[in-house]
Order: C-alpha cells, then structure tokens, then sequence
C-alpha cells in the first residue's frame, strides 16, 4: 500500500520477542518509551492493553510465558514512510507489572534494559582488587566485550598504561564507565555492540533546531557554581614524580563557546589539585588525565533540556546545532541522554544536552 500525505509522518514502530516478529503484540501496545542515558543502561517501557479470555481463565499477554523477565525484546521505532528513518533498540524483559481495577480494565506494564545492564552483575563478592599492566584502555574494553558475548566497536585509546586498578568487588559496567571517564571516552552499548570511544562532541550536528520553527520547548542554564579553570595531575613513575597541568585552552574544540577561558578567567579564579594515587608511564599519560578531569568539572556549563517533534535519528553521544535562542545559549550541544515517547499524543522526543566547550 503506497503512503502519502499526513500518513508519512504517523508514527511507526515494531517490535520483536525473542527474535521473531509479533503483530498481535504490537497492536495491543498504548504507549512506548525509549529512554538512553550515556551514564547508565538505556531503559525502556511499554504499555499494554491486556484483555481476559474467559473460556480459557487467562490472560492474554500476562500468562504469555514469553512476556517473562529475562526475554530478549526488540523495538524498531520511527514513522511510516520508508523515506523516513528508523531506529532499533535491543534489550532484556526485566519486570512486568499489572494494573487491575474494579472496572475490569487492565493494564500491562513491561520494563527492561539494554544489554549493558547485565554488565552490573558480572562479579562476585570477595573478588580481590585486580591490577592491569602495561595494557591500553581500549584493549580491556575488547576483552569486557568478548566477555560477555557482545560485539564491539573500540577506538584504540592510544596510551599505554601500567598498574590499572580494579577496585574489589567492582563491576564490569562500572570499572569501564570509569576508564572512560579518565580518557575522555564515551562507554554504552547499543544493539548487541559494545562502543568505546573519543567523545564526539567536537564538530557540528548533523540536525540543526530553530526557535520558532522544529523546537517546542528549549530550557537552557548557564552556571559557574562547579567551573574550575586549570587541574594539576600529580603521579609517579617507578622513580620521579610527575605533574602536569591542563588549562582551558587544552579543551577548547572549533565548535565550543568563543569566550569561554575569558568567561571562567573572570568569574572565578580557582584552581584544583587532583592526586592520583597510581603509577604514570610518561608525561603525555598524567597530561591526558589532567585535560580529562578540566573538561569533566566544566562539561555543564551550559545544559538544559529539549523536547521537539520525534526523531529517532537523534541518540545520546552526537551533536546538534541551536540557533536563534540568542547570543549566549546559541550554539554546537552534545546530547548526553533521550527519551523517546510514542503514545496518545504522537511521537515526541526530548533531550538533555550540554554546550560543547
């Protein structure tokens, strides 16, 4: 059937059990939300309309031993038109809730996560602290990946380290979330695929938001309470200590804020020392963490939240361009989360973001 006019833009979306289509599922769906977050396992959560067969004293989707925590579930979601496109999200059942009222209405709420989220559970109390030698970030990363049967995407991160601890009892999900943090990485999985790799928050988005035109709410903030203008890294070699220092000049990208090292110079002259308590191979490495650090205490200079017509292109980890929302809050943002809501009231997207610097 061939579709046109107000049909291209009517919001579409499948979703799959285990692997196999289910039609009769998704016709029963009300609501479903897509929520990703680049510091925690994506969720999501679907509504159903449940219905009671009375011949045979059961429920249809509720007593369906496939709608069971643990069952892999797969939600393509976008709109109609095949020009237009569309998105996957793969993740676990985790819990299922219903709803029952006197009315005999009843409502099936199913929740789960993405396949990160099994990468919480991966040790075992009483696990001694593990330390890693001369190994690059990125290497145990692909090994986390292989560990746990997903596929990846690394970008070699380059440096090689010595003496990488491994806090007991630390989880697998947790200890790359840090490793990523120190690096200036990001760490999610998406599908069935682990990535690790350079944030991407230096170049213009590919989507570009107008006041007036595609935004329907935007609510920025600008604050210096956490600014911090330079970090001093001091650590240690098998014999010498070293210190670097990073300053706003070092996280500075061709797309962030013109004025910023004039803006954090002025409004607050302040200076934090960070010790790290490990071994340093070089120079390049403490200087490395010492940039990873500045731009972590500035990264929310500038956030705020937007909600716009959905969108299924637009996922935490890439960039967008605002305009026309004045001088200050117009720029190049990185998207750090989206929820993603397709229901009663159509398909919405919303978004926290935060300036690039």
């Amino acid at each position: 059937m061939e579709i046109s006019g107000l049909d291209i833009y009517a919001p579409f979306f499948t979703v799959e059990l285990a692997g196999k289509p289910e039609v009769e599922l998704r016709d029963s769906i009300v609501s479903i939300e897509v929520d990703e977050d680049l510091e925690k396992p994506a969720m999501f959560t679907i509504s159903l309309n449940e219905m009671f067969n009375v011949k045979e004293q059961k429920f249809k989707w509720l007593d369906d031993e496939r709608i069971d925590p643990g069952t892999k579930f797969t939600i393509s979601f976008g709109y109609a038109s095949g020009s237009k496109k569309r998105e996957e999200f793969v993740g676990q059942i985790k819990s299922v809730s219903p709803s029952f009222d006197f009315t005999g209405i009843t409502k099936l709420n199913v929740s789960g996560y993405d396949l990160s989220h099994d990468l919480l559970k991966t040790t075992k109390k009483g696990v001694v602290k593990k330390i890693y030698k001369d190994i690059k970030y990125s290497d145990i990363a692909e090994d986390i990946a292989k560990k746990n049967n997903l596929k990846s995407k690394i970008e070699s991160s380059e440096i090689t380290y010595d003496n990488v601890n491994r806090g007991e009892n630390e989880s697998d999900y947790n200890f790359l979330r840090r490793l990523s943090e120190e690096i200036q990485y990001e760490f999610y999985v998406r599908l069935e695929t682990l990535y690790f790799h350079k944030s991407r928050d230096n170049s213009e988005g590919d989507t570009t938001f107008e006041l007036g035109k595609n935004i329907i709410k935007f609510n920025p903030r600008n604050s210096i309470a956490n600014v911090v203008n330079e970090v001093e890294v001091t650590g240690w070699d098998d014999k010498n200590s070293i210190v670097e220092t990073a300053k706003i000049a070092d996280i500075k990208s061709k797309v962030g804020i013109p004025d910023f090292e004039t803006i954090v110079k002025c409004s607050q002259d302040k200076k934090i020392e960070v010790i790290e308590d490990r071994v340093v191979r070089s120079s390049e490495e403490a200087k490395n963490l010492a940039i990873a650090e500045l731009k972590k205490r500035n990264k929310d200079f500038i956030e705020g939240s937007l909600q716009c017509i959905g969108d299924p292109t637009l996922r935490p980890g890439i960039t967008i361009n605002i305009k026309k929302v004045g001088e200050r809050f117009s720029g190049v943002y990185y998207i750090t989360r989206t929820k993603h809501t397709i229901g009663s009231d159509g398909y919405k997207t919303e978004l926290k973001i935060r300036r690039c610097l």
